[in-house]
């Protein structure tokens, strides 16, 4: 764990981070996340993913879950769009704050703080998984998602911190692929400058 004090240092060591992608091993770490959550530096876009905002138009909202959820901007996004949102994160700040603001908006939603290992996906539970900005996918990810949604249930990712080229597409090769980007441009952290940013959204198949 590095120790930075004052808002200087921490976007300093944010911007390092972020050119692999946003920390994962520092992901685990509340004190770290609030830290970020509480900094007045504004490192990251505030409004939902937008990639999220497009895959949900247009379908009939369920039952979603928010991985990472932060300070709820996606959490709160979909509530605001009828869907039952469950959103966690290991950040008690970041959880805290999403649910004063959704008390000011008069929104309802399951916020836990908690990390994704300790978080029980259960089996055909979830509508829409979105997972943004969090951490790199795993080959096995595919399988553990596909489990926890239901039939038609969609994944949605967004990240800069990326692998090889089109290996995170070849795990959800079973999936129907509604959507898919690799490309430079402007990500949800650090948006001053472009980055390789990697998009999916994809479908759990009706049938097994």
């Amino acid at each position: 764990m590095i120790c930075v004090g004052g808002t200087q240092l921490l976007a300093a060591l944010l911007v390092i981070c972020s050119r692999g992608g946003v920390c994962w091993g520092q992901q685990d770490d509340a004190s770290y996340w609030n830290k970020v959550y509480r900094t007045d530096q504004s490192v990251f876009v505030h409004r939902p993913n937008a990639l999220l905002v497009s895959a949900v138009k247009g379908r009939q909202p369920g039952k979603a879950l928010d991985i990472g959820m932060g300070q709820g901007r996606n959490t709160i996004f979909l509530a605001q769009q009828g869907w039952e949102v469950t959103g966690f994160d290991p950040s008690d700040e970041g959880v805290r704050q999403a649910r004063d603001l959704a008390g000011k908006l008069g929104l309802h939603f399951r916020a836990l703080v908690t990390r994704e290992e300790d978080f029980d996906l259960g089996t055909a539970q979830w509508d829409l998984i979105v997972m943004t900005y969090i951490r790199r996918l795993r080959a096995e990810d595919a399988d553990r998602f596909a489990r926890a949604l239901r039939p038609q249930g969609i994944f949605v990712y967004e990240n800069n911190n990326v692998g090889k080229p089109n290996e995170l597409v070849r795990y959800f090769l079973a999936w129907r692929i509604l959507r898919f980007e690799d490309l430079e441009t402007t990500a949800d952290w650090h948006p001053d400058r472009p980055q390789r940013v990697e998009r999916l959204v994809a479908e759990k198949p009706a049938v097994d």
